[in-house]
């Protein structure tokens, strides 16, 4: 039997000899355990004799060994472990033990037999034990365990844990013996293998990092292998048209293996060829006045060889001869509005090819700041008139007073097709002091009359007084393009057509920004715009005013009427989790906000926009537990409600969730339509390109995005007779009654804050959040307006700058 001597301390007396300590398996050692607390020694020694006799056991294999001392699975799984197998007439056993405290981890050659090694069995942590040297016949460190299975998994073509097995020691124990040989067998089996299968790119990531980490194995094969798989994914490249990813790797791989790879100058006089090609194109749409293909086929050009001699001389002849700047967007526009609510790309639009009478610039500490387009504006002190003086009235874009008087006349005349029920409401007479000068008259004192003025005027026979500089082209598959209509020629390096590149996937867009076939993309998801950022040849801007996102009830059934339906619907939504997580990507701005109401609350309480919103309203809460109960008692109400009519009861709806075809929008719809089916209530999305009308009955609720920057005009507009959110809850009719007739600016903030709590309290709208816009250039384009309202916000300073 082995001596194996159980030690109180590693400096105190030893204790008397457990014999035969490691013929004894698991559940017997438990025994012992306890029997050594009794201190019954000589039964103990006289039970693991006998059981060494009757089941000698010598291992065969490191696997035999994991077996018998129960491993099983992967053996990183397990705490590291050293294992001791004791001499054949010993039994032959093996035994598990903490790790061995062995000079380098190294066990001797040649100790000797008397000596004694320490160890602490992993059965008993507490205790250490000494056994001689003669009594070992091996031990097995468990480095080589980890190696043996990496080996095992290796020849198995388990590539995923055997590179875990083979980090695993490179990092913990790079002395072990054999490792770096089987990390270059690993790397270049691996890389066969996915050759085999088709799986180029990690073939060519497992072939270079063999290279990297040895390069004196087997060069010139694996350099050869290097070409062999990058001219294939090259290949590949070229039919997906990603020539800038292979230029890219070409470069890279040039760099790397200098003169090397057989495959790399071949690529090169690929890539040349295929330049020169578009060089040609770009030089025929030239000469045929296709000016914006020949731009596209140039930046292509640039994009394969940009050291293509002469290449960027050509392209900037090309921008200097026909300056063009191209926009991608992701909403169609069907007319220009500047003065659009809930229609984004209708106030693009609008700010590119029309003229309203009025337009607003800015906030300012008493409302929005608003531009008489066709001369100058007067408000009198006591608020009941408006003078405005017309300049350059013989200009064809300019009318006369006359023509505007009745401009103003045919607004608010109830049977005119251009009426217009909040001028109505406050206009009372217009007069004509001249040809350039007229004066209106209101019903009554209002803050704000320019803000009922943003309408642009109709066409006198076939005159237009459109004052912009662009004006629609051509329209073509996704493409509009927009023509320079200035009275005089467009500047050097002036664009003369923009054109406006419709995208339904946002990536195709921002990698055509970053290629330069796109110069502007007109609205960004949050994620999109800090990544682009990034680029030092691309600035992202915000815009100037946040949108107010809010859900508009618009189904005709009588859950969509019953109140308590619709605040668990509010109730059942995670707006704080969609905004920051979903909308936002965890990074919000201090402008994106959950809100209250219908207004926006601007960046902080001084904000002038924020004039409108009312901070005693609490916002709504997350309670999806409250959700169901309101969705039980709604249901409840309705069936009592149909018994006494002795109808059926009415089932819950499937909600068809109508949303702007806008990524930010769709994802944001997405996650309602799953909250609110955590309540019961099942929903579908519906994508809409343009707004829907109030009487389209495609949609049950409305996700809306809406431009409310001048509250006091803006109520009327969301919640009045035509508005997208049109209501008769007589509580709101009276209140934007009230807010109409305001005589000043004190009265108009207690309106509009007492219909905010009308609002939330009664939910004509379901509140949201409010999330500012940004936009995207590329750093050549100078001029452009910093926080605009829009994109096209002076848009008549912008210039191409000459690379």
């Amino acid at each position: 039997m082995p001596n194996l001597t159980l030690m109180e301390s590693p400096s105190h007396s030893l204790s008397k000899p457990l014999q035969g300590f490691f013929n004894g398996t698991r559940s017997t050692l438990r025994r012992i355990h306890g029997i050594l607390i009794e201190r019954s020694w000589l039964l103990i020694s006289g039970m693991l004799a006998l059981m060494a006799l009757s089941n000698p056991c010598v291992a065969q294999s490191l696997d035999q060994v994991l077996e018998e001392i129960g491993v099983t699975g992967s053996v990183l799984d397990a705490p590291p472990f050293d294992v001791i197998v004791v001499t054949a007439e010993h039994g032959g056993k093996s035994v598990q033990v903490n790790l061995l405290d062995l000079p380098d981890r190294k066990v001797p050659s040649s100790p000797k037999p008397a000596e004694k090694l320490r160890c602490v069995l992993n059965l008993f942590p507490g205790r250490l034990y000494e056994i001689q040297w003669k009594d070992i016949s091996k031990i097995i460190l468990w480095e080589e365990l980890v190696l043996d299975r990496a080996k095992k998994l290796l020849a198995n073509k388990d590539y995923a844990e055997a590179f875990e097995h083979l980090v695993y020691l490179r990092d913990n124990y790079p002395q072990s013996s054999n490792v770096q040989t089987l990390h270059q067998e690993f790397l270049f089996s691996s890389a066969r293998d996915m050759a085999s299968s088709g799986d180029l790119p990690h073939t060519l990531a497992a072939l270079e990092e063999l290279q990297r980490r040895f390069p004196n194995f087997r060069t010139e094969d694996v350099q050869t292998a290097i070409s062999s798989v990058a001219a294939k994914l090259i290949d590949d490249l070229f039919a997906r048209n990603e020539l800038g990813v292979a230029r890219s790797m070409i470069l890279r791989l040039d760099k790397e293996y200098p003169g090397k790879l057989p495959m790399v100058a071949k690529a090169k006089s690929r890539f040349q060829e295929l330049a020169e090609t578009y060089r040609k194109s770009a030089t025929e749409f030239r000469q045929a006045g296709d000016y914006g293909r020949a731009r596209q086929a140039a930046v292509r050009m640039l994009e394969i060889e940009p050291e293509l001699e002469g290449g960027k001389e050509f392209l900037n002849e090309l921008i200097k001869e026909f300056p063009l700047v191209r926009v991608g967007v992701f909403q169609r526009a069907s007319k220009p509005d500047t003065a659009a609510l809930a229609d984004w790309p209708a106030f693009r639009l609008g700010q590119l090819t029309s003229t309203p009478v009025f337009s607003f610039r800015n906030t300012g500490p008493e409302g929005g700041i608003y531009q008489f387009s066709y001369g100058n504006a007067v408000h009198s002190d006591d608020r009941m008139q408006l003078d405005l003086t017309l300049q350059n009235v013989d200009s064809s874009t300019v009318p006369d007073s006359l023509f505007l008087s009745q401009a103003l006349l045919q607004r608010a005349n109830i049977g005119h097709p251009l009426y217009v029920p909040g001028w109505a409401s406050i206009f009372e007479s217009v007069s004509v002091l001249g040809p350039e000068r007229l004066r209106i008259r209101l019903r009554q004192p209002h803050v704000l009359p320019q803000a009922m003025m943003q309408w642009q005027l109709p066409k006198q026979g076939e005159q237009s007084f459109v004052r912009t500089i662009y004006q629609l082209k051509s329209e073509e598959d996704n493409r509009k393009r927009f023509e320079w209509i200035g009275e005089s020629d467009a500047a050097d390096f002036q664009p003369r057509e923009i054109q406006e590149v419709y995208y339904e996937d946002p990536n195709q867009a921002i990698n055509d920004l970053l290629k330069g076939e796109l110069e502007f993309i007109d609205r960004l998801f949050p994620a999109d715009a800090r990544r682009l950022g990034g680029y030092r040849y691309i600035k992202t801007e915000p815009y100037a005013l946040p949108m107010v996102h809010m859900l508009v009830p618009r189904g005709k059934g009588p859950f969509f009427e019953d109140r308590e339906f619709r605040r668990a619907l509010l109730y059942a939504i995670n707006r704080s989790a969609i905004l920051s997580d979903e909308i936002l990507g965890g990074k919000p701005s201090p402008v994106d906000r959950l809100i209250s109401g219908p207004f926006p609350a601007g960046a902080s309480e001084t904000d002038a926009l924020a004039y409108a919103y009312n901070l005693s309203v609490e916002e709504p809460p997350y309670d999806p537990r409250t959700a169901t109960v309101l969705v039980m008692l709604s249901q409840a109400n309705q069936t009592s409600r149909a018994a006494k009519r002795k109808e059926p009861a009415p089932k819950l709806p499937v909600i068809r969730l109508g949303v702007p075809n806008f990524e930010a929008a769709r994802v944001a719809g997405q996650a309602i339509l799953q909250a609110w089916k955590i309540i019961g209530v099942d929903g579908k999305l519906v994508v809409y390109d343009e707004l829907p009308r109030l009487e389209d009955d495609s949609i049950d609720i409305l996700y809306m995005s809406a431009a409310l920057w001048e509250p006091v005009t803006d109520a009327e507009r969301l919640f009045g007779v035509g508005g997208p959110a049109e209501t008769n809850n007589q509580y709101i009719v009276q209140a934007l009654g009230k807010l109409n007739a305001a005589r000043n600016w004190r009265e108009v903030r207690e309106g509009c804050q007492d219909l905010h709590a009308l609002v939330a309290a009664h939910l004509p709208v379901l509140p949201l959040w409010q999330v500012s816009e940004t936009f995207a250039y590329r750093t050549e384009i100078q001029g452009v307006a910093k926080r605009p309202i829009g994109l096209y916000q002076d848009v008549q300073k912008w210039r191409i700058q000459v690379r």
